[in-house]
């Protein structure tokens, strides 16, 4: 199941769950998109005409400078590493007490 980040928690979830393999409905001919609020969608890429569209992977390294950046309009999303905060490291910790907690029921 997809696990949404509460960047915006003051927002509703407008995620869709597609877990059901039922209602998946593959894209033969795609392309890919990022997209502002309700701006109009930006393409980024797309698959070679008449070949089954394969998983985009944006593959970002841990190493200082490395990233990926989408801007429109003036605004930029950017996806990057950072060495890993104290704050970071504590929900990280508490997950993990999550997690064994969990399995020992």
């Amino acid at each position: 199941m997809s696990k949404q980040l509460e960047l915006f928690p003051e927002e509703e979830s407008k995620m869709k769950d597609s877990s059901n393999e039922n209602e998946l409905k593959p894209i033969l001919d795609a392309e890919w998109c990022f997209q502002f609020f309700d701006n109009e969608p930006i393409v980024f890429a797309w698959n070679k005409e008449g070949v089954e569209a394969a998983p985009m992977v944006i593959n970002v390294n841990s190493v200082e400078g490395e990233g990926v950046t989408f801007q429109q309009n003036g605004m930029f999303f950017k996806i990057f590493p950072r060495p890993i905060s104290e704050q970071t490291k504590e929900k990280r910790n508490l997950e993990i007490q999550k997690e064994k907690n969990a399995s020992k029921d």
